[in-house]
């Protein structure tokens, strides 16, 4: 995967991340059952699809994780892990 793609992937929203990835994982599978039947030699492209699907689902990841962290500010829910952490020591 290019720069240049990484970065788009990055402003992209939570959907098209899950649905990049489906597609990804489809055509590993069919590169590798490609592969196993002999109808294919490039034996690198299984594995740079592979490393394509873990820097995607990094990203969906970390957009998850910020998204929940923004609703817990909003709806004030969030305790102070530090002051949790004094009070149960004590």
């Amino acid at each position: 995967m290019k720069k240049k793609n990484f970065d788009d992937l990055k402003v992209a929203d939570i959907g098209q991340l899950r649905k990049k990835v489906s597609d990804l994982e489809r055509a590993k599978t069919n590169e590798l059952l490609e592969l196993k039947m002999g109808k294919t030699k490039n034996v690198h492209a299984a594995k740079a699809m592979k490393k394509d699907i873990a820097k995607i689902k990094t990203i969906l990841k970390m957009k998850l994780i910020s998204k929940t962290e923004k609703e817990d500010k909003l709806s004030g829910d969030s305790i102070n892990k530090t002051e949790v952490k004094s009070h149960a020591t004590s």
